[in-house]
């Protein structure tokens, strides 16, 4: 059995905590909660539904290697170099992401940020203080909090309140948004609802993503250099209700079935 490793993470609205358990070797995400497990949601969206968009992006970077190292033997080492460049990208991005994180986490509880805003992170605080001037009237309930429920579980990055109404939102740094994320936050908000409220209660979920990308050279991407961030975020307010069926009809949604959303850039 591969070893695991855990941590202890603060459940939504309660002063209980759940057990987040991860392989040594990444991946397989699991939560425990009073002695029963549940299965991440990442996990089930990754395992059951393709990420296309993502699929799509390392296909740019593998024609991206392959036109960058033309005319060169094409040797043993340079083919792993090729198809591994993707790989090496997406540590760096989640490398990324993870710093973003916490700097958005001391953001909302107001601490002090010290050396942790870098050159190229600066643009995409200045983007995220625009979405949270925008929701301004929603109050901070908790950061990194767990949900579970129906069989799943997993970790909200930030959830609010605004009178009756709760929101679950999810920072993203990624290329794009996809279908996955919608889902992500739809089961997050299901579970929250599920777990303490009634029908009549409403949960709203959101991703936002702060914009960035390759700079361009010759109108193609430069790979080879550190991504760029905008002053610029785009965010979706999903139907909650309809993602999640979404979510819980995996069958469907891995065969094309897809949903309209309404992307919104500040």
């Amino acid at each position: 059995m591969a070893k695991q490793v855990s941590k202890e993470i603060p459940i939504a609205l309660s002063g209980e905590y759940m057990t987040q358990l991860t392989n040594a070797s990444g991946g397989g995400r699991k939560y425990e909660v009073n002695g029963t497990q549940y299965d991440s949601v990442t996990t089930l969206i990754n395992n059951t539904l393709r990420n296309f968009g993502v699929e799509r992006w390392k296909d740019g970077w593998i024609s991206d290697q392959l036109a960058h190292f033309d005319g060169r033997k094409l040797t043993s080492s340079l083919a792993t170099e090729i198809v591994t460049a993707s790989a090496r990208e997406m540590e760096e991005s989640a490398s990324i992401g993870t710093h973003m994180h916490s700097i958005i986490e001391a953001l909302l509880r107001n601490e002090e940020l010290e050396d942790q805003v870098t050159d190229q992170l600066a643009p995409a605080v200045k983007a995220w203080l625009k979405w949270r001037r925008q929701f301004i009237e929603w109050q901070l309930v908790g950061t990194e909090v767990g949900v579970y429920g129906n069989g799943y579980a997993g970790q909200v990055d930030a959830l609010f309140k605004q009178g009756d109404s709760y929101m679950v939102v999810d920072w993203k740094t990624s290329s794009g948004l996809y279908d996955s994320s919608f889902l992500q936050v739809a089961a997050y908000a299901h579970a929250l609802k599920e777990m303490y409220f009634t029908p009549a209660t409403i949960v709203k979920a959101c991703v936002v993503r702060l914009v960035n990308d390759y700079p361009r050279v010759g109108g193609k991407k430069n790979r080879r250099v550190p991504k760029v961030f905008s002053d610029e975020c785009e965010y979706v307010c999903i139907d909650v209700p309809s993602w999640y069926d979404t979510f819980s009809h995996m069958v469907a949604t891995s065969s094309g079935v897809k949903q309209k959303v309404q992307k919104v850039r500040i």
